[in-house]
């Protein structure tokens, strides 16, 4: 499946990268209540996609600073879905929101939810095995999604 992200502010996904290292790191140490759904495996693959975001978007910030960010690349399907369910638990984890302040919650939310709906869209284009899914998803975050 294609996986799309962006148009986005580069400095936003640079901000929102750190942050994300920072809680898989925390995660590594401490699951709490998601022990169970996170697992070696889960945090590697959004690792690997954290890098790649965060250094396109360096790069990006070097040669370009005033354009938004982009990024596309194909990812199995499985593993979109895989990772999305993660980051659904994760973001309804109330250790895993114990971590953070209130502003810096604020502060994410937005490109947080970009990052789901990158997802959600990916999977939708993948046919009807993923719509139930895909719908789970869309009503787990209620509006904060886009469509």
């Amino acid at each position: 499946m294609l996986l799309e992200l962006g148009p986005l502010p580069t400095d936003a996904v640079l901000q929102w990268s750190r942050v994300a290292r920072r809680v898989i790191c925390e995660l590594r140490l401490e699951p709490g209540d998601l022990d169970g759904i996170v697992s070696d495996d889960l945090l590697a693959g959004w690792a690997h996609l954290i890098d790649g975001w965060e250094t396109s978007a360096s790069e990006h910030r070097g040669t370009n600073p005033s354009l938004d960010f982009r990024w596309s690349h194909t990812i199995d399907t499985e593993m979109a879905e895989y990772l999305l369910h993660g980051l659904d638990h994760a973001l309804h984890s109330p250790h895993l929101r114990s971590r953070f302040t209130d502003e810096e919650a604020k502060a994410h939310w937005g490109l947080t939810c970009c990052v789901v709906q990158a997802f959600v869209d990916g999977l939708s284009t993948e046919g009807h095995c993923h719509e139930h899914y895909v719908d789970q998803v869309r009503a787990s975050f209620s509006t904060a999604l886009d469509h």
